[in-house]
């Protein structure tokens, strides 16, 4: 199933099954009072959308592991997001609901809500804004403690314990850990994105599919693509090219890989056809790497060029310096951290994707925001972020 396809059966199917629980745990149930120094013994994180969003949940989960040394943490996710999650320390187990078709979907998504109502979950942290099948999910889990988001809406507040009011001025990981106040533990100073690594083996692999040997040959990855449905993202390939370009004048020995995932390949093909100055210098790897494989090429690289994206995020926690582009989100909530150079126009109509609109892009200025970013601009953002972290090409 798609987002768009899974966004829209959760908001019409979501929102009558959510009143019904909803008026089920208001008849009968009741908000649990919480001591200060509460331990909690089993906890359930909840969230579905986004590789990068999974990674920005890290700090929250250092946190919360903190502040209950002894808590067994339980991850429940979408299936694509479970190889990056195996590479997390703080969790004791990863539940996952496929997402490959609709009857995939109830099959998983049914024997995963059973497993989570046997585990006597104490508390459940919902880190979805809008979702109403996490809402569900918490709902039916049996735990006495529901955390999520407050939303203007009546069937989330009947399902939830505690809401959390939705901080649009902070970090998205400082909103996230903003959620263990609830159980009497605030987040004062937000912990890091935990680090990932390729193993040995992910990176020999990745040498050997990209024909790449240990002679010291600067690479800088480069993603054009922002996710398949985020197209008013995408800063125009044609930019991209043209700032590879003008990169590759100031050093000819660099090498560009373009990265992306099998269904972003064409994208990435149309864009790198017809330079064929660029042929074995501009590479497109879009769909042949693992996560692994990509974590590896990214800690291989000196830099990522960047729209706003998963990608971004994992180039981070990889410690890969960063130029991200960004338009109709804000950096302030979905910045990239580490060495970093942002480019955003924030221009009146900027951010325009919202939790209160399910990220919905309706853009009469025609993605202005990310059409006013210049190739000179991009440049010197690399050249300024080269002089930071390697010298510089001459």
């Amino acid at each position: 199933m798609t987002i768009g396809a899974m966004r829209t059966i959760d908001r019409f199917v979501g929102i009558p099954l959510c009143w019904m629980t909803g008026i089920w745990i208001t008849l009968v149930g009741r908000r649990p009072s919480i001591p200060a120094a509460h331990q909690l013994s089993t906890v359930l994180v909840i969230k579905f959308f986004g590789l990068g969003s999974v990674l920005l949940s890290t700090p929250f989960l250092s946190a919360l592991r903190r502040c209950h040394p002894n808590a067994r943490i339980i991850y429940l996710t979408f299936e694509s997001n479970k190889e990056l999650l195996e590479r997390l320390p703080q969790l004791a187990m990863i539940l996952t609901i496929s997402t490959s078709s609709a009857r995939a979907f109830l099959r998983t998504a049914g024997s995963t809500i059973r497993t989570v109502r046997k585990m006597n979950i104490d508390a459940v942290f919902d880190l979805e804004f809008f979702s109403k099948f996490s809402t569900l999910v918490s709902a039916v889990s049996g735990s006495p403690i529901r955390v999520g988001y407050e939303l203007p809406a009546r069937w989330r507040k009947m399902n939830l314990t505690h809401q959390v009011l939705l901080d649009h001025t902070a970090h998205v990981t400082q909103v996230f850990a903003n959620q263990l106040q609830t159980v009497g533990q605030p987040v004062i100073e937000c912990p890091a994105i935990t680090p990932v690594e390729a193993t040995p083996a992910e990176r020999f692999s990745m040498q050997k599919k990209l024909s790449l040997g240990d002679n010291g040959v600067k690479i800088i990855s480069v993603n054009i693509n922002a996710g398949s449905t985020s197209y008013e993202r995408r800063w125009d390939p044609v930019n991209f090219i043209e700032a590879v370009k003008a990169v590759r004048q100031q050093n000819s020995s660099i090498r560009f890989f373009f990265v992306g995932s099998r269904s972003e390949r064409q994208y990435v093909d149309r864009a790198l056809q017809g330079y064929p100055g660029l042929r074995g210098t501009a590479v497109n790897c879009a769909g042949d790497l693992s996560l692994g494989e990509l974590i590896a090429l990214l800690q291989r690289s000196v830099l990522l060029l960047t729209n706003d994206s998963g990608v971004m995020h994992i180039a981070a926690a990889a410690g890969t310096p960063v130029v991200a582009l960004f338009g109709p989100e804000s950096p302030m909530l979905y910045g990239p951290s580490g060495i970093s150079r942002t480019i955003y126009k924030s221009l009146p109509c900027s951010p325009c994707l919202n939790v209160y609109n399910a990220k919905l892009f309706v853009c009469p200025y025609r993605a202005r925001c990310m059409k006013e970013i210049t190739v000179g601009e991009v440049v010197e953002a690399f050249t300024l972020i080269s002089s930071e972290t390697f010298a510089t090409p001459t």
